[in-house]
């Protein structure tokens, strides 16, 4: 009796595929049942192979194209309705000067900021205020359009749609990440007839905070115009879906958030590991990621600053950039910097879990200043669970929604820092409340929130089955910050 042959399943990423682990969680977990194909751009810095086949599914790593913003609309013309060609043509002739005039000024800009002397002067000085406000000036905020365009919509739907015109075998389903992919989808949809699965890991309209109308209603257009075409959305938990299917009128927005897979594995920490060693017996607090702003990272440590540095040492650990030496010179400044607060190396993605294993409790400090970083679902809330960490949070609703159903976490509000003072005290008065939070973090992690449960509901769009899941409920008080698209 012949095998029957397996599904072909295309994922595309407009960046290196490892760069992003959801993208391996989803390529490792469809390898069961399909044939995976993942599909992206080869790095800038030291390219990888072009092809990887090592693994239960096969990596394309692309040459990421020179193309010009325009492209886009090239491209976008195939999926349009008739009736909007001209009076969209007519509408790129009367902007078109205008856009040139905004990419010539944004490049001059970027040349001169980018040079690291400015770089560090702007950054340390009150004109790194004046640069944000420029940033949300019209004239900016077209040139901010343009260069998403071009750097990454652009390449993503040239290189990826011919390569996917030339594959021999057309995939049955493809699963675009993120808007600037979405493109691409569309078209292997409407050509080959691929079941269209559009994964948004955020709500890219509002994902620059510098963003204003201009360019929030120009993506809100793009999105809405390409989102109907697909045969499922998903992104990372209900809320945000919820924001998204009220924004453009969807019928369903699924959920699947980032959770690591469960490996059964218990990560035992180093007894004589560089954070053991340092917190000398006190209670470890770790903040593990990557330092930019809005992460709330100031504010930890000023609030830190009220802490019994005796009882409890503070560790961050991330990749170093500008922002991660501002952290170092503000706890310096505060007196805490080898006293109660230490940065620590970035380690590989593969160790984060297991590094994280070296702590008591694990912060997620995230301001909620964007819809994206107040509806977020960081990767680092299923890492602490998984490592079997209690996790410290500032008040966003979904990983307070999921704190508090594991039973596993406190929150604090960044903008009231006595807050976090107190439920820092609360947990060093209270060591069987931190020893239930760490066993009930592990539980849960087990229990649920792993990729091995939550990621069946990608299996089943690919096939087109129903993925069954409860109506959302997203919070009055939220909803009211959703942008109208």
């Amino acid at each position: 009796m012949p095998v029957p042959m397996r599904t072909d399943v295309l994922m595309i990423c407009a960046h290196e595929p490892s760069l992003d682990p959801r993208i391996r969680w989803e390529a490792e977990a469809a390898a069961r049942r399909f044939d995976v194909t993942v599909l992206g751009f080869n790095r800038d810095d030291g390219p990888e192979p072009e092809r990887d086949s090592g693994s239960v599914y096969q990596i394309v790593r692309l040459v990421r194209p020179a193309v010009s913003a325009a492209y886009f609309f090239w491209r976008l013309r195939d999926v349009l309705p008739l009736p909007m060609y001209i009076p969209l043509a007519a509408l790129a002739l009367l902007l078109a000067p205008v856009l040139l005039l905004a990419e010539i000024g944004g490049r001059s800009l970027r040349m001169i900021v980018r040079r690291p002397r400015i770089s560090v002067f702007l950054q340390r000085s009150r004109l790194s205020s004046a640069i944000g406000w420029a940033r949300r000036r019209l004239p900016m905020r077209l040139e901010y359009i343009l260069a998403v365009l071009r750097a990454q919509f652009s390449p993503a739907a040239s290189a990826f749609w011919n390569c996917l015109r030339e594959m021999p075998r057309k995939p049955a389903a493809v699963h675009c990440n993120d808007l600037d992919t979405l493109l691409v989808g569309v078209l292997a949809k409407r050509y080959y007839g691929c079941r269209l699965v559009y994964d948004a890991h955020e709500f890219y309209p509002v994902s620059d905070p510098h963003g204003n109308w201009l360019d929030i209603t120009f993506f809100s257009l793009i999105e809405r115009l390409l989102i109907r075409h697909a045969d499922a959305v998903v992104t990372v938990n209900p809320m945000l879906g919820e924001a998204m299917r009220a924004a453009y009128r969807l019928e369903r927005v699924y959920s699947v958030p980032n959770a690591e897979p469960w490996t059964g594995e218990c990560p035992e920490p180093d007894a004589g590991s560089q954070m053991e060693r340092l917190a000398n017996g006190r209670v470890k607090f770790l903040f593990q990621g990557r330092f930019t702003p809005a992460r709330g990272i100031d504010e930890l440590i000023e609030g830190w600053a009220a802490v019994d540095g005796e009882r409890a040492a503070l560790f961050l650990r991330g990749p170093d950039n500008m922002w991660r030496e501002a952290a170092i010179e503000k706890a310096t400044q505060l007196g805490l910097l080898g006293r109660s607060v230490y940065f620590l190396d970035a380690v590989r993605e593969d160790e984060l879990v297991a590094a994280a294993a070296e702590a008591d409790i694990g912060v997620i400090p995230y301001k909620p200043l964007i819809l994206n970083d107040r509806l977020s679902c960081p990767n680092k809330l299923s890492q602490y669970l998984h490592a079997g960490l209690m996790v410290l949070a500032n008040d966003l609703p979904y990983v307070r929604s999921v704190l508090s159903e594991a039973e596993a976490g406190l929150f604090y509000t960044s903008a009231d820092l006595p807050t976090l003072v107190a439920a820092v005290n609360e947990i060093l008065d209270d060591p069987v409340l931190l020893r239930r939070g760490r066993e009930n973090a592990r539980r849960f992690a087990r229990e649920c929130f792993n990729w091995q449960v939550q990621g069946e509901v990608l299996l089943a769009l690919y096939q087109g089955a129903d993925a069954a899941q409860p109506e959302p409920a997203m919070p009055a008080h939220v909803a009211s910050h959703a942008p109208a698209a």
